[in-house]
């Protein structure tokens, strides 16, 4: 259960998924260490897939219809 200590649930949200994420992100960090350990390369291999998906979707926070690039449209992100 997720508690807020004040009224601004917003900053409050943002800051446990900050927090969450940290946590996921060291969580699979162990568990990639592990799987080396006990010489688990497919395993290895997922678990640092996952990480980097969650590293993007964590830098994918970007404020939306500002005047930059659409994420969604290909030709802009296949341009330069």
């Amino acid at each position: 259960m997720v508690e807020y200590a004040s009224g601004d649930s917003s900053v409050n949200s943002s800051v446990s998924s900050e927090t969450a994420v940290e946590s996921l992100q060291r969580l699979l960090d162990y568990a990639i260490v592990e799987g080396s350990e006990l010489h688990l390369p497919v395993f290895v291999l997922l678990l640092r897939t996952a990480n980097l998906e969650l590293a993007k979707s964590a830098r994918r926070k970007l404020p939306l219809n500002l005047g930059s690039p659409s994420l969604c449209d290909a030709d802009e992100r296949v341009a330069s």
